[in-house]
């Protein structure tokens, strides 16, 4: 479900990066005047190996671990680095930095491979305070150095972290299992390795804020797609139907939802009825094709599709929401954060 909130998180996360970069070039000209080059951060992705199960740190700010929780397998999480050198005080050992810097920027900038080895973002502002930012990525073997590199770099963030040793961990289902909790079991109509493929994961992608439950939830949505595409609106199509054909019909899909139970509550979006599944918490929204002239449907989404325009009920702010078309085109379905069984059932689809 695709929400975009506009223009005012835009301008506030602009202000902020911009607040953020002259802060760190004042910094840099205090410590040691206008020549001093200044450390922004340095994240790294290491797909060696690692018994701790962290494959990844972004220095000065934190690093990710790994949880497995048991429900629907577990989950990424980013956690702060306590024990890190502070960057004005690693900016006194010229030494440090410059090891640091020179070792990522003499690394192959572009490499292929089949299995993700590394992948590096460096930013730095340089002596002449213009903004340096290095991205290195490997495939299938580690750098010649690689060792000293991350025992350098775990110095920095202040304890054993990433994994410097020559063995590649790659993205199979028993790492899956063993790293999140995961079964074969928790697989709708497939299996991990098909997880995998469809969802393209990699060591950057799990070892990021990843959560095992919405890998398996895409993995589901993607192959249900090829069945639920027909009723996505390409046109916009009205039929005419009764209050009580309404209501049939909706009676009828809630008995398709296999016991989960509805509850209609106060909607906040005219000519749109709002339902919440009493067990999750998910909702959605469900009309008449026929009052859609009555509802604010804007231009083409993504692969062309119509979208609804909501009230997000904040001055001057809406959100784009995609909707879909029942079998016989009478009623539509705003999913918001239902899910694929619930448009799946809308649809009438086995």
């Amino acid at each position: 479900m695709r929400k975009i909130i506009f223009i005012m998180s835009i301008i506030s996360t602009a202000f902020l990066a911009l607040a953020g970069c002259v802060q760190v070039e004042r910094q840099g000209k205090e410590i040691g005047g206008e020549n001093q080059p200044w450390l922004r951060s340095l994240e790294v992705y290491s797909a060696a190996v690692n018994p701790e199960n962290i494959y990844h740190a972004a220095y000065p700010y934190s690093y990710y671990a790994f949880f497995a929780d048991g429900e629907s397998g577990g989950r990424t999480e980013r956690l702060d680095l306590t024990d890190s050198i502070k960057i004005e005080d690693l900016m006194q050992d010229k030494e440090v930095f410059r090891y640091l810097t020179d070792y990522v920027e003499g690394l192959p900038e572009a490499q292929e491979g089949k299995n993700l080895s590394y992948y590096i973002i460096l930013r730095y502002l340089n002596e002449e305070g213009k903004e340096e930012n290095i991205y290195r990525r490997g495939y299938d073997v580690f750098p010649e150095g690689w060792g000293e590199f991350i025992e350098q770099y775990n110095g920095i963030c202040g304890g054993e972290l990433l994994g410097g040793g020559d063995t590649l961990q790659t993205v199979t289902p028993r790492f899956l299992t063993e790293a999140f909790g995961v079964a074969e079991t928790d697989v709708r109509e497939g299996t991990l390795q098909d997880v995998i493929d469809v969802e393209k994961l990699d060591m950057i992608k799990v070892t990021d804020s990843f959560r095992m439950e919405d890998a398996l939830s895409g993995y589901y949505a993607a192959i249900k797609e090829p069945l639920i595409a027909p009723h996505r609106p390409t046109e916009l199509i009205s039929v005419e139907s009764t209050q009580e054909e309404y209501n049939a019909f909706l009676d009828s899909f809630f008995d398709r939802l296999e016991g989960s139970q509805v509850e209609e509550q106060d909607s906040d979006q005219e000519f749109l009825r709002y339902f919440c599944l009493i067990d999750s918490g998910k909702c959605f929204y469900t009309a008449r094709t026929s009052d859609l002239d009555k509802l604010p449907a804007v231009g083409r989404g993504e692969g062309d599709c119509y979208v609804l325009e909501l009230d997000a009920h904040m001055e001057g702010m809406t959100m784009n929401t995609d909707f879909i078309y029942s079998g016989d085109g009478r009623f539509l379905l705003v999913p918001m954060d239902c899910g694929t069984d619930v448009i799946t059932a809308f649809c009438e689809i086995e």
